[in-house]
């Protein structure tokens, strides 16, 4: 039978010699102050117990470790839970929150390979090792040990990866480090599935970017609740304005049924690319949220490129707001030009209030959106005009270059109509208009008296 025991019960909480020594649950469990009791179930923890910098606390193939109301073991050396076939954390009762594990001194590490692991969480606070997670499973956690995420990164390290693994149905998001600090993380081929059910205002990946740390996201299924919630896909911030030089890569996922699908806070260097963003619409205010992309940058210095994504059933396709340098396409500049990208976005049917959205530029920086295919039946500058919200519907924002579209056309979109022309502009690469065109390479916007609108090109 297992014992309904408390943390406070032990006299002293123990803490291994530090000697190099490798504790695993059977060898805590022959030891009377461990708080490690083996039973028919599996190895009870009803105590707090720690692991001194040096020694490795080891999970065993097959293993099942049952943590009792309020358990948070923690990890000053290494932590070795790779197993070769299955091994299994929960917690010891119906009714027990345990925290978890935290491995936080500054040499410390952690390996994690085929664990399924219930109701607990992780707190990585290492500075110089890294937590490897591959093939596991968590689900059902508590927020005990950390409110933010299952798993959280709360000092800045490089070399952590996340391949391969499940994540589903935990209260708050999967994956989350503090706001002052950034990380190295891969992630890789995993599924991220009905996280964040207490519906609280958090990404299922929420990460903050800076530093010299890269940040790979790829691959993975990023699967909501599918109602209404303030759950978000994948979140990346850089809220402090920290300094970088990482680079962070989003591409190749699966990212469907959220309130949003790929949201920016904050300057960074970006790339969002091959994306299946999809049905992220599950905001009830289209004023508070519900974009494919947003993208969002007061200080107006970050740098995002977006590519080859397909966005779709958004409540707004992708938005800016600030002045970062988006390239959503470019591609009148050669081939080899480092701000060479062929666009390839595919826009379906993004909107609210019957309007559509493919684009808003609610901010001042010009855009570049060349090279994709808006959700018009033509793909001239004429009616793609009328799903982009930019400088030709309101002054004060910046402007969206979205001619050539990705069709075979000479790169100027051409309009026949018996409408009045009610104004001309044209617009330097810079924003600024006048009457008369410009010196260089101009944007000329036309607007008629029906409320269309064309755009073309003009060289002074």
């Amino acid at each position: 039978m297992v014992a309904a025991a408390t943390v406070g019960t032990m006299s002293a909480t123990f803490v291994s010699a530090g000697t190099g020594r490798a504790y695993t649950f059977a060898q805590l469990a022959a030891i009377d102050t461990s708080g490690v009791t083996a039973t028919d179930s599996g190895y009870v923890v009803t105590a707090d117990f720690t692991i001194a910098a040096g020694d490795t606390l080891r999970l065993m193939n097959n293993d099942k470790v049952l943590l009792g109301d309020k358990v948070m073991v923690s990890v000053n050396g290494y932590a070795d839970f790779a197993v070769p076939d299955t091994a299994v954390i929960t917690r010891a009762t119906a009714t027990a929150a345990p925290k978890g594990f935290k491995v936080y001194d500054t040499n410390s590490g952690m390996t994690m390979k085929n664990v399924t692991m219930e109701y607990a969480g992780i707190n990585f606070g290492s500075t110089n090792g890294h937590l490897a997670i591959d093939h596991c499973t968590f689900t059902l956690y508590n927020g005990k040990i950390n409110s933010g995420s299952v798993v959280n990164y709360s000092s800045s390290c490089d070399g952590n990866t996340v391949t391969g693994s499940y994540f589903v149905d935990n209260t708050v998001s999967a994956l989350g480090n503090g706001a002052n600090t950034p990380v190295g993380l891969v992630v890789d081929n995993c599924v991220f599935l009905r996280n964040t059910t207490s519906k609280r205002n958090r990404p299922q990946i929420n990460m903050t970017c800076g530093g010299p740390y890269d940040i790979t996201i790829t691959h993975n299924k990023v699967i909501g609740l599918a109602e209404t919630t303030l759950a978000g896909g994948i979140g990346l911030s850089n809220m402090l304005g920290l300094a970088y030089t990482g680079k962070v890569t989003v591409k190749g996922n699966d990212i469907e049924d959220n309130r949003y699908g790929v949201a920016m806070i904050g300057p960074m260097n970006l790339y969002i690319e091959d994306n299946m963003i999809k049905n992220n619409n599950y905001e009830s205010n289209p004023n508070n949220g519900g974009s494919g992309i947003s993208i969002y940058d007061s200080s107006n210095k970050g740098n995002v490129r977006i590519k080859g994504n397909h966005i779709e059933n958004s409540l707004w396709g992708i938005t800016v707001i600030g002045a970062p340098t988006v390239n959503a396409g470019k591609t009148q500049v050669a081939a080899d030009d480092p701000d060479y990208n062929p666009g390839e976005n595919v826009l379906v049917n993004n909107g609210n209030n019957g309007e559509l959205y493919d684009l808003y530029n609610n901010g001042t920086g010009t855009i570049y959106a060349q090279g994709n295919t808006w959700n018009v039946a033509t793909q001239d500058s004429v009616s793609i005009e009328k799903v982009v919200f930019h400088k030709a519907d309101n002054d004060a924002l910046g402007l969206v270059i979205f001619m050539p579209a990705h069709q075979p056309n000479t790169g100027v979109g051409t309009v026949t109509t018996a409408a009045q022309v009610v104004e001309t502009r044209y617009y330097n690469l810079q924003g600024i208009y006048s009457r008369e065109p410009l010196e260089g390479l101009n944007i000329k916007v036309t607007r008629y008296s029906d409320g269309t609108a064309r755009s073309e090109k003009i060289v002074k």
